[in-house]
C-alpha cells in the first residue's frame, strides 16, 4: 500500500518534467527506492534514431499519417463498391513500405 500511494503521488505531481522517465531494473521492481531516473527528450530521441530533426519527422510523419487516411478511405469505399479504387489502398501500402525502408538505408548509411 506504501509503494502504491508514492507511485500514485509521482505519477500526479505535477513538479516531474514530461521528459523525466524512472526506470526500474527487473530484479527491483516493486521497489521504488531503487528507481534511477534518466533525462530523455521524447520529441528529438526518436528523430534523431532515424537521422531526422523534429520538424523533418514531423513532416514525413504526417505525410506517411494523410496518406494512410486517404487509402483508408478509399478502402472504406471500396468495400461498399468493389468496382472503385481497386488498388488504391495496396498501391499507397507499397508505395509507404519503400518509402521507409529508404530512409531506413539513409539512416543507417549515415546520409
Amino acid at each position: 500500500m506504501r509503494v502504491e500511494r508514492r507511485l500514485r503521488n509521482i505519477v500526479a505531481s505535477g513538479a516531474a518534467a514530461v521528459h523525466d522517465f524512472a526506470i526500474v531494473s527487473p530484479a527491483g521492481f516493486g521497489s521504488l527506492l531503487r528507481m534511477n531516473t534518466v533525462r530523455a527528450n521524447p520529441f528529438t530521441d526518436h528523430p534523431a534514431s532515424v537521422g531526422e530533426t523534429y520538424l523533418a519527422h514531423l513532416r514525413n510523419a504526417a505525410g506517411f499519417g494523410f496518406q494512410m487516411v486517404v487509402a483508408g478511405l478509399a478502402c472504406l469505399v471500396h468495400a461498399l463498391l468493389p468496382f472503385l479504387f481497386v488498388r488504391t489502398g495496396s498501391d499507397c501500402i507499397g508505395r509507404l513500405h519503400e518509402r521507409m525502408h529508404a530512409r531506413r538505408r539513409r539512416a543507417e548509411s549515415g546520409h
